[in-house]
């Protein structure tokens, strides 16, 4: 990312430097993301303010006045769990989120951050990106730096000591908290203990700890209770990373899942999930077993059947063969006249455990209880270069599916799940609801049209029915049209003081 930024820093300083016009939102349906009643409102933004919110404002001269008669007017989207930051040198305009609304996205997730924090949002800063990012500090990249090729095996004291120092030092630089991804490699093999020795030194600085936790499949509940316990240990927040359920042994549980939240919500521990309103998934090839024995046949063969069958399973990054993506393995295997696990097999010694795939492998009655606990909150788990429509679609979906159509929870808890709560978790209280003296994160939005409109096998087209983005106060969405202002900013954590470096 830092070579490619050198070119694209005089541009980007001179574009968030322009002062923007005073603007009047006026005639819309505002939902102000506390989770009450929609209203009538207007709202006048001054800066990267906003400066009043009332029944009727009257427009002042020189002002600009966005006509947002029939529509509604919420607070930009907060997107828990991203990784808006890969490719956003190549794509500062960050289209795919800001079609979206999304106009905060929270990075170094699954384990993975940059490091030294500081250089990021430093960088974040420079390049005036058109969203905002805030990021978490990586266990998976901390435990890389400090083991090396070295990581199958529990860490000594005195590498712990040494992770824990890198973790403080990003939460010096304002990271937010600490993410995990040990269902991946180095994170796999690290002991609980470590990770509570980690998530203690977030503690004093209200950092969160959010993890995609060790399996998402059978035992799926498990691997929640690890994190429950993990945060209760430490003290800490907790969030449950894009929560699923995703394989037919565990369909249907997710009621003891949220109950595994409200139970540990009552026993004093903060706890939270984030979700993302797909029934497929995207990640490796390698995570359909629990082990790194990928000559194993019985483990593909129980992997595969836990999904469904090699028919749900869709390859979408193959470096040997590209025509073989967008096929499934069922597919594949029919072609290569061989049987799907030997496919795999075969595919694997090619390439590395790094094949990219999406994979059917969650229960629809199981999305639909998330989205409605009110412990969940929403994330795309997408980037700018995503394959997986949720990269583009995630926040319109949810409006148009689960809200317009499916009606499993009203307009302003939606809105309320996407920005009041978020910014609560991660302590922003300056933005997530559309009140004075709040930054001017807003979108307007046809409630009546939004929708997503990805598929698996055309993941990148644009969803519909956003109107205007605001991202501090400067419009990068202007009727439905990219404006090319970059307003973005890297955010630091609630009390983050550059002396505190």
């Amino acid at each position: 990312m830092r070579r490619l930024l050198a070119g694209l820093i005089v541009a980007a300083a001179t574009a968030g430097a322009q002062a923007s016009a005073p603007i009047l939102i006026k005639g819309g349906i505002l939902v102000d993301g506390t989770g009450s009643d929609a209203r009538r409102a207007d709202v006048r933004v001054q800066g990267n303010s906003i400066l009043a919110v009332a029944p009727s404002l009257s427009p002042t001269t020189g002002e600009r006045i966005i006509d947002a008669t029939g529509l509604t007017v919420s607070p930009g989207f907060i997107d828990l769990h991203s990784h808006a930051d890969r490719g956003i040198d190549r794509m500062p305009l960050a289209e795919s989120q800001v079609r979206q609304g999304i106009t905060t996205s929270i990075v170094g997730q699954d384990g993975g951050s940059a490091l030294p924090v500081s250089d990021f949002l430093n960088d974040i800063d420079r390049l005036h990106p058109a969203i905002n990012f805030a990021s978490m500090v990586g266990h998976g990249t901390v435990r890389s730096v400090v083991m090396g090729d070295d990581y199958r095996r529990a860490a000594t004291p005195a590498e712990v000591a040494t992770m824990q120092a890198l973790v403080e030092r990003g939460m010096t630089d304002g990271a937010v908290g600490l993410s995990s991804g040990v269902e991946y490699d180095p994170g796999f093999f690290a002991k609980p203990s470590e990770i509570v020795a980690l998530a203690k030194v977030i503690r004093p600085y209200g950092g969160v700890y959010s993890s995609h936790v060790r399996d998402e499949e059978n035992d799926v509940l498990a691997a929640w209770k690890e994190v429950i316990d993990l945060g209760r240990a430490a003290g800490v927040k907790v969030n449950v990373s894009h929560a699923k359920l995703a394989s037919k042994p565990v369909w249907g549980k997710s009621p003891q899942a949220l109950a595994m939240l409200d139970s540990a919500a009552r026993s004093g521990v903060q706890v939270s999930a984030d979700w993302y309103p797909y029934t497929f998934w995207s990640s490796s090839m390698y995570v359909l077993i629990p082990d790194r024995n990928f000559e194993n046949r019985h483990e593909w063969e129980v992997g595969l059947a836990e999904i469904g069958g090699a028919q749900n399973v869709m390859v979408t990054s193959y470096a040997p063969d590209s025509t073989l993506n967008g096929h499934t393995v069922s597919e594949i295997a029919e072609r290569w006249q061989k049987d799907p696990v030997t496919v795999i097999i075969e595919m694997m010694r090619a390439a590395g455990p790094n094949i990219g795939i999406m994979a059917t492998a969650m229960d629809e009655g199981d999305l639909a209880r998330f989205v409605a606990s009110p412990r969940v909150m929403f994330s795309s788990h997408g980037s700018p270069t995503g394959s997986h429509p949720r990269a583009f679609g995630t926040f319109p979906r949810i409006l148009g599916v689960y809200v317009r159509e499916k009606q499993l929870l009203s307009l302003p808890e939606a809105i309320r799940k996407m920005t009041s709560a978020t910014a609560s978790f991660l302590g922003f209280a300056d933005r997530g609801v559309v009140a004075p003296g709040k930054v001017a994160d807003i979108v307007v939005f046809d409630a009546a049209t939004i929708a997503d409109r990805g598929t698996m096998t055309n993941p990148s087209l644009a969803p519909v029915g956003m109107r205007y983005v605001l991202v501090n106060g400067e419009v990068v969405l202007d009727d439905g049209r990219m404006t090319g202002a970059r307003p973005g900013r890297g955010l630091r954590r609630a009390g983050w003081k550059p002396e505190s470096r």
